[in-house]
């Protein structure tokens, strides 16, 4: 089903909208003046409203008109809407006006009504209206021309003077939708190579009810298609992330278990600690080690050489050992986790990928419930009229990310990084300028990101949220007092040839391991 209607249709339509009024034998009782240029609001469609799409709300005193248009490729229609239709059409919040539709209501607003005409045998039709009346020139006209195309489609806005009626001059352009060309002037096309034996679909433009109703339902049509392939998009981007989760979890949980058995030296060299064996080279590799007996082995008098800091005494060591046999039992515990989550996410996203498929998008039916339930159940919000007000949870793209997500009591997202690869994707992929990003000061841990979108900054609670939460994750639950740096993220900049991040003009929080706060955030198990 596509808006491509022929001469022959055009101008059957103007003589069918002209005999119910507007621009026919009964305008001149009732004279209408353009009140305002709108741009329509389209609330299923992404931006809320449909470029090259504009209507002129006309008014009389005892009546109001509205003419929609649209010189949209492929897209092209015209129509003066019924009164039902005239009362629930709203000027759209989120469009933004183009130097055409400034243009249009600077020329047009306040000014008569005058014909509706199509061009013989063309894809053109005009709306005059009255233009300025001065001394020093001679009466004007306005004329909004539509070339109907569908592949160039155009509106146009031109000078004529009144009594110039013919379409064989030159009119001066005052404004195009279309900046393709630099032509100042304007002339008709004369249509004399247009065909002859075209068809009339009355079924499509037999009244201006079936006419609208066709309109109506190819711009419902459209709409579907475009949140189907919006959705469709995001699902196969969070079905590759979700995999490349699944990899570097994969690498991590290797990397963690082949780590030494940091608990057994740990063991081994408490057991000697009143010996004290003294820090040697080893002659192969070359580091610093001590050699002591391992009285955990099967043969007796087995030597274990046990790397070793020379820096560090030996209980500081016993001590650095059993730390770090903690950070890998929690590598692997936390790798391990994360590993299950993504391949969980994949199967979802395979399994909506599917479910997608099914939804048909026939014009006959559309099941639109059953796509925004899955919009929903994703947290994708492709519409800023269904967008929830306030900024809350997943709020514009928030649902892009697939690491550990928190919702502050404000409803806004906090996201944590919990490795190097999560970290660097977290802040230099899914974050904005205006984001706010912490960073525990002077330590490695956790990149945390606030995404604020349209808000302008975060409450004192969110930041300690994320803040304690920077803790949490960086390992510190035990760290006491802990300074975390925070900043807007285009203060932060990856530093050339590393993994690693500078930031600048940031400001910061001292926060304390803060039980009952951690517990009303993390979920249960964490």
């Amino acid at each position: 089903m596509s808006l491509h209607l022929n001469w022959r249709e055009i101008s059957a339509l103007v003589e069918l909208f002209r005999s119910q009024g507007p621009g026919g034998s009964g305008a001149a009782s009732s004279a209408l003046f353009v009140d305002r240029v709108v741009i329509p609001e389209r609330s299923r469609f992404p931006k809320g409203y449909l470029k090259g799409e504009w209507a002129l709300r006309l008014s009389s005193r005892k009546s109001e008109q509205v003419f929609l248009f649209s010189v949209r490729p492929n897209k092209t229609y015209f129509a003066f809407l019924d009164p039902k239709r005239a009362k629930a059409l709203k000027n759209s919040p989120k469009a933004t006006h183009s130097v055409f539709d400034l243009a249009l209501s600077k020329y047009v607003r306040g000014s008569k009504f005058l014909s509706f005409e199509a061009l013989p045998r063309e894809r053109v039709i005009v709306l005059w209206f009255s233009g300025e009346e001065t001394s020093e020139r001679s009466p004007e006209r306005l004329g909004l021309v539509l070339s109907l195309i569908p592949a160039s489609p155009e509106a146009l806005l031109i000078r004529a003077p009144s009594d110039q009626i013919e379409y064989k001059y030159d009119y001066p352009v005052l404004a195009r939708s279309r900046n393709l060309k630099n032509d100042s002037s304007y002339q008709f096309p004369d249509g004399m190579k247009a065909p002859d034996d075209l068809p009339l679909r009355v079924d499509r433009i037999g009244s201006s009810e079936t006419f609208l109703n066709w309109i109506e339902a190819d711009t419902d049509l459209e709409a579907f298609e475009t949140r189907k392939r919006f959705l469709e998009k995001t699902l196969k981007e969070q079905l590759k992330q979700a995999t490349q989760r699944v990899r570097q979890s994969q690498t991590t949980l290797k990397e963690a278990q082949a780590e030494a058995d940091w608990d057994r030296l740990g063991t081994a060299l408490k057991a000697v600690i009143h010996e004290e064996p003294p820090v040697i080279k080893d002659p192969i590799s070359g580091a610093q080690v001590r050699v002591i007996v391992d009285f955990a082995a099967e043969v007796p008098g087995t030597l274990l050489t046990v790397p070793s800091d020379p820096k560090l005494s030996l209980k500081e060591q016993v001590e650095k050992f059993f730390q770090m046999s903690k950070r890998k039992a929690r590598r692997i515990l936390e790798a391990g986790a994360r590993r299950s989550g993504f391949q969980e996410a994949q199967l979802r996203f395979q399994g909506s990928l599917a479910e997608l498929e099914k939804n048909s998008s026939t014009a006959e039916i559309l099941d639109w419930k059953a796509l925004e339930q899955l919009e929903r159940s994703l947290g994708v919000v492709p519409s800023p009229a269904l967008a929830p007000a306030g900024g809350g949870k997943k709020n514009q793209g928030a649902g892009a990310w697939l690491g550990k997500t928190f919702i502050t009591k404000e409803g806004l997202p906090i996201w944590i990084g919990r490795s190097r690869d999560e970290n660097l994707e977290l802040t230099f992929k899914h974050s904005r300028g205006n984001d706010l990003w912490m960073h525990v000061k002077g330590r490695p841990g956790a990149h945390t990101l606030i995404p604020l979108r349209d808000r302008k900054s975060a409450s004192l609670d969110t930041l300690l949220d994320a803040a304690v939460l920077t803790v949490y994750y960086s390992g510190g639950e035990k760290w006491g007092k802990t300074e975390v740096d925070y900043t807007f993220k285009k203060h932060v900049k990856r530093i050339k040839d590393s993994k690693e991040a500078s930031y600048t003009h940031n400001k910061t929080l001292v926060v304390e391991p803060d039980p009952v706060r951690l517990k009303r955030l993390l979920p249960k198990g964490d």
